[in-house]
């Protein structure tokens, strides 16, 4: 149990409170008393921060210290020590939809339904037990599959950067090629050396990507071209009149032919200047023949046609073929050149052939021992160097598919040195092992939630709880008209307000409070130990007229105070929770509660909540004068009396006598004119002592007739000073209505 509220600073209106002395501690029932904001509800939450184990979000820097009878010191750092339940304000925005919405429902056992509970207990601590070890197992599996992925990640950047890789290259590109190597990893590791080399195919730069280069288109058709010559080089030229000489000395003949066409229109010789005779120059004319002048133009055709048919090497550098075929380049090359001049050393020779002919046209020739015509290392020679340009081709073919072959193996031996080092077997070992046991524990957990629907449907508990509610709503308000409904929403149980047969909605005051106090009355019943639980009622009959402040009294007292034993009617009263606070601002519902019996072996004890000032509030013990009258008419007399006959009237009874004064005056002229209870306090108190008497009256107490507005005080320092003359004012009016004054005098004077 709680003993004692040590200190409270920075909470609400307790701003920096410390108990004092003269005040009891609490005991197994505790009735605290207090105005409208003297900070009754504050204190509420204060117990609630045990409740939730957390502090209010309003008072994040709040300190307070709370004592238990084990001794223990309890304060904001350390809350999780007290069972306790708490009905204010917050419990009822938290937990009730009053305005049609669904609520959670409270959930009830009966007697026919507590094997079925405990089973069910059985069943939950399993599946949570189940649940615990799948989460682990996945857990575990996650943890290596993560650290797998992680891996990937690294190897992935390392890739990359090895290849020089410009675009995107992430664990989920590797992850395809990690899947195919992880089964036989060891096929896919390069040894250094291939590393390099592979790398370097992998990392050439486009710009050492060589053109494509043309063969060497060689025709060899030296031997036809020789059976062609041979044709020409036997012929001879027939002439109808020869000149023996100049067949004997052919330089001659020719010497003369060419000169011979100087002297067609000249008949002196340009050589001699003598007249050259007309029948030489006829005999001239029919040695050099048209017939042999064809044959000659013949015979330089040939000659210029075995010329044309010499080769040229081919105009080739070296570093137009890859690094590596240089070599062979350079030898096949020089090869190539040799067979190529040795070629056209044949031709050479078959054109002196022809020369010798022009210059000799009438001797046949016969002999061609000079002209090679075997072309067998010349094809040679062609063929390996057309080789060459084939593979360097080839290599300018497959540069892209090389290069990329290159990446790929690249990549592989990434993967598969990731493979080897982590030991990934026995990793994936580990992984299959947590999810087959997973499985098992699914399968289990499926039987566990069958078995827990099963026994959940057998206990209906919110059917349970909705009828132990509506009976605590019936009771309060005295009809049945407003009810608690079951409903689902996504196969869950819910609660729902329901007015006849529609939602309930535009709820009085009254109806809240009785069906909010009901609901907590209920969530009380929730517990299987409500023996171990501090219960903290806070105002349960606000908004609530005077009849039901009866039914709250009756209930309070049914539901927290039994018999030990029902059968006995003298049997000694229990408390059936472990502690009782209730607070409240009604004097009458005040008096009532006065009136619940002590439980055996225990004490009730009464508390008072007063406001000091704006930021101050204070918990003490409820002054006698309050708790000796069973009427707040009677103790509201008196604070009158007393403040109007004291000679120092000091600011501390400043702060309350306005809200007791129109309290008072509410009372008194209800009583006095009771009427239609639609007037308010102004027109009654007009109808009795006048327009100008009650106005300036009321003026004063309504201005400062609430603590919330008490800051009212310090900035109306005029008004304020007129509380003294008011409060004389009343006291006269009062004494004016003697009989009733003389009673009253009466009871301030037991």
């Amino acid at each position: 149990m709680i003993k004692r509220i040590n200190q409270i600073k920075k909470f609400g209106v307790f701003n920096d409170y410390r108990r004092s002395g003269d005040i009891q501690e609490f005991d197994k029932i505790n009735i605290i008393y207090g105005w409208n904001y003297s900070g009754k509800t504050t204190i509420s939450r204060i117990f609630q921060c045990f409740e939730l184990n957390k502090i209010n979000s309003d008072y994040e820097n709040c300190e307070f210290e709370i004592e238990d009878y084990d001794g223990h010191k309890l304060n904001q750092n350390d809350l999780d020590h007290l069972k306790i339940k708490v009905f204010n304000s917050d419990f009822i925005r938290d937990n009730i939809h009053l305005e049609g919405g669904n609520f959670n429902p409270v959930l009830l056992l009966g007697e026919d339904t507590k094997l079925a509970q405990e089973q069910l207990k059985i069943e939950l601590k399993k599946i949570e037990k189940v649940k615990s070890i799948e989460r682990n197992l996945k857990k575990e599996s996650s943890v290596i599959e993560k650290s797998i992925l992680d891996g990937l990640t690294e190897t992935a950047s390392k890739i990359k950067d090895s290849l020089q890789i410009v675009q995107a290259f992430t664990r989920t590109h590797l992850k395809p090629i990690f899947e195919k190597v992880k089964s036989n990893h060891e096929s896919y590791l390069l040894s250094k050396t291939e590393f390099q080399k592979t790398l370097k195919t992998a990392t050439i730069s486009e710009e050492n990507k060589l053109p494509i280069m043309d063969d060497f288109e060689f025709n060899y058709d030296l031997k036809e071209v020789l059976e062609e010559s041979k044709t020409q080089l036997k012929k001879v030229p027939e002439f109808s009149s020869t000149i023996k000489y100049f067949i004997e000395n052919p330089e001659i003949a020719s010497w003369v032919e060419e000169g011979l066409e100087f002297h067609l229109e000249n008949s002196n010789c340009e050589f001699c200047g003598n007249e050259i005779e007309n029948d030489r120059l006829i005999s001239l004319k029919a040695h050099f023949s048209k017939d042999l002048s064809n044959h000659k133009q013949e015979l330089n055709i040939l000659f210029d046609k075995i010329e044309s048919k010499k080769k040229i090497v081919p105009e080739i550098k070296a570093e137009q073929f890859y690094p590596f075929l240089r070599t062979d380049f350079n030898e096949k090359k020089k090869e190539l050149k040799k067979q190529i001049s040795n070629l056209n050393s044949q031709y050479s020779n078959l054109s002196k052939l022809v020369k010798q002919k022009i210059k000799n046209p009438f001797n046949p020739i016969e002999d061609y021992s000079q002209i090679k015509l075997n072309n067998t290392f010349l094809k040679d020679a062609v063929s390996s160097w057309n080789d060459l340009i084939s593979k360097n081709n080839k290599v300018t073919k497959e540069f892209d598919e090389a290069k990329a072959k290159a990446q790929n193996n690249i990549k592989e031996h990434y993967a598969a040195d990731y493979v080897k080092k982590i030991g990934l077997s026995r990793k994936e070992q580990k992984i299959e092992l947590y999810k087959n046991r997973s499985e098992y524990f699914l399968d289990i957990e499926e039987q566990l939630e069958k078995s827990i629907a099963e026994l959940e449907s057998e206990i209906s508990k919110a059917h349970k709880g909705k009828e132990k509610l509506n009976e605590f709503i019936d009771k309060f308000l005295g009809r049945n008209e407003i009810q608690v409904v079951v409903t689902k929403e996504e196969g869950v149980e819910l609660f729902r307000l329901q007015r006849k047969d529609s939602k309930a909605v535009n709820l009085s005051e009254g109806e809240k409070t009785a069906i909010a106090f009901s609901f907590f009355l209920t969530k009380l019943l929730e517990s299987s130990e409500l023996e171990n639980i501090i219960v903290y009622i806070d105002d349960p009959i606000s908004s609530l007229d005077s009849n039901h402040i009866f039914q709250v009294n009756a209930l309070i007292k049914e539901f927290f105070l039994s018999k030990e034993d029902p059968e006995n009617e003298s049997s000694r009263i229990k408390l059936n929770c472990n502690q009782l606070f209730i607070s409240t601002h009604n004097f009458d519902f005040f008096g009532l509660l006065r009136e619940l019996p002590k439980p055996s072996g225990a004490n009730k004890f009464y508390y008072y909540v007063r406001r000091i000032d704006a930021e101050k509030s204070t918990l003490e013990k409820l002054p006698k004068a309050i708790q000796n009258y069973s009427s707040e008419y009677h103790y509201l007399f008196e604070l009158i009396y007393n403040f109007d006959n004291s000679v120092d009237k000091d600011y501390q009874a400043l702060m309350g006598i306005p809200n007791a004064v129109r309290r008072f005056v509410e009372l008194y002229t209800y009583a006095r004119v009771p009427g239609n209870h639609n007037n308010s306090v102004d027109q009654r108190a007009e109808k009795l002592w006048g327009a100008e008497r009650s106005k300036r009256l009321l003026k004063v107490f309504h201005y400062f007739s609430h603590a919330n507005n008490i800051e009212r005080m310090m900035r109306n320092s005029d008004l304020m000073c007129d509380i003294e003359n008011a409060v004389s004012d009343l006291h006269s009016l009062i004494k004016e209505d003697e009989l009733h004054y003389s009673e009253l005098i009466k009871t301030v004077n037991k």
